[in-house]
């Protein structure tokens, strides 16, 4: 029963947030908001997260076989280090396309 839901909640996030990055990358093009265009990068992630939540409950709750006596309960943990590994790379290039925009302004004296 848990799997299920956690399945339904993870799709009904993966559709939230497909239509607010959607949003969010118009609203910061059209207003030429870098804030925005990150924020719209941030919540694509959140897609990429969601879909491994999906794939980690589908694993981690197969039945025990040959190759794996004690089960797949441990792909959760497999999982989690995936989806921080993912939120540390977008939250690096987020900071580093940042600072470039930064110095790139002071550079142009804006």
């Amino acid at each position: 029963m848990q799997e299920k839901e956690a399945i339904r909640v993870s799709k009904i996030s993966i559709i939230i947030n497909l239509i607010l990055s959607f949003i969010k990358l118009i609203a910061g093009i059209i207003a030429n908001s870098f804030a925005m265009v990150t924020d719209a990068i941030h919540s694509a992630s959140d897609v990429v997260s969601s879909i491994i939540v999906i794939i980690g409950v589908k694993v981690a709750n197969k039945k025990s076989d040959k190759s794996h006596p004690y089960g797949h309960e441990r792909f959760e943990c497999v999982a989690s280090i995936i989806l921080s590994t993912i939120l540390i790379i977008t939250g690096f290039g987020i900071a580093i396309s940042g600072i470039k925009n930064i110095f790139s302004r002071r550079i142009q004296g804006i």
